[in-house]
């Protein structure tokens, strides 16, 4: 009785994250429209575009305007902070998609398992500018990785990113203006 409450469990889980990835889809503009500018919006802002999972959502923008406002500096730290724990939602759903779609990570085994080292495969893909990171979360989550190593090499990586991102926004910002 439990197992088959579990399911029903992961089941929900499942299509909730479904449905919030495409709620973000279709809202994406108005994500990325903060009237009121601070650090939390900023956190919020960048955690609930990076719980999307297979959808893009625009938290790299978002960080780069917040960049023209704001310390470029502490925008990655706070930006880099809510993107990580928002991929968290790709690191559940690869956690319980094993159960639900063992054919969800087998695919992406095919792929991701060449690499021997899973941490230096999150913190190199966490940097990159692509939509590829959410597979890295489903698969660690799917495979069990270790929360704190995953929640470092991703923090660590996007925080690169994100920090050459906002820089560049103000080099073009002062060439401007």
């Amino acid at each position: 009785m439990m197992h088959k409450f579990i399911k029903i469990l992961e089941f929900l889980f499942l299509i909730l994250v479904i449905v919030f990835s495409i709620l973000i889809f279709i809202f994406r503009d108005k994500i990325g429209q903060v009237s009121n500018v601070s650090y939390l919006a900023l956190f919020i802002l960048c955690f609930i575009a990076n719980s999307t999972v297979f959808l893009p959502a625009p938290s790299l923008m978002i960080a780069a305007s917040f960049a023209l406002v704001l310390n470029p500096f502490y925008v990655s730290l706070v930006a880099a902070l809510g993107s990580t724990l928002g991929e968290y939602v790709g690191y559940a759903f690869g956690a319980v998609s094993k159960d639900v779609s063992p054919k969800i990570l087998s695919f992406l085994e095919k792929f991701i398992s060449k690499i021997h080292n899973q941490t230096l495969l999150v913190f190199v893909l966490a940097m990159l500018p692509l939509p590829l990171f959410d597979f890295v979360g489903v698969y660690s989550g799917g495979t069990k990785m270790n929360m704190l190593k995953f929640f470092i090499a991703c923090y660590l990586g996007k925080f690169l990113k994100l920090l050459v991102y906002t820089q560049m926004y103000g080099v073009v910002e002062r060439m401007f203006y």
